[in-house]
């Protein structure tokens, strides 16, 4: 019964709707949406500011979405946008201090979160789990329409 892929699909969908869940109600309480958080999580993790195209990879979202996400971003104070030094053409989003200082906060709860989690497994299996994860990450990245 626990080998049956069926089994597992459903585990994965309730893991993903409990943590949507509580991601929800914490990013909502902060004035956030997952995808305005994903935005400064990108900035924070590149520790520099970034044009929006990068940004856009990095989301793996279009430009059009990025630049409402970043409107939204600037006009709450979260972002700034910047002249580029070297292209006009570009501009830079950079975090601003209260930006910086959510980024920094959702970073180290991630972190908590993930050790509460999944910090007393043993190694084998965190190191399944991820295989797992990365397998499906893998066949919905090649699926012939995009699942985002």
């Amino acid at each position: 019964m626990a080998s049956d892929p069926v089994i597992a699909f459903d585990k994965v969908f309730e893991l993903a709707a409990r943590i949507d869940e509580l991601m929800q109600a914490t990013l909502t309480e902060r004035g956030l949406t997952p995808a305005r958080a994903e935005v400064l999580l990108a900035l924070h993790h590149q520790g520099r500011p970034m044009v929006q195209r990068e940004l856009g990879r990095a989301l793996r979202c279009t430009a059009r979405h990025v630049t409402a996400l970043v409107d939204a971003l600037e006009a709450d104070g979260w972002v700034s946008r910047g002249r580029h030094p070297t292209d006009r053409r570009a501009t830079l989003v950079s975090l601003t201090e209260q930006g910086t200082a959510a980024a920094d906060r959702m970073a180290t709860e991630r972190r908590d979160a993930a050790h509460a989690l999944l910090g007393d497994l043993p190694t084998a299996d965190l190191t399944g789990f991820v295989a797992v994860a990365d397998h499906v990450l893998r066949h919905l990245d090649s699926a012939p329409t995009p699942v985002r």
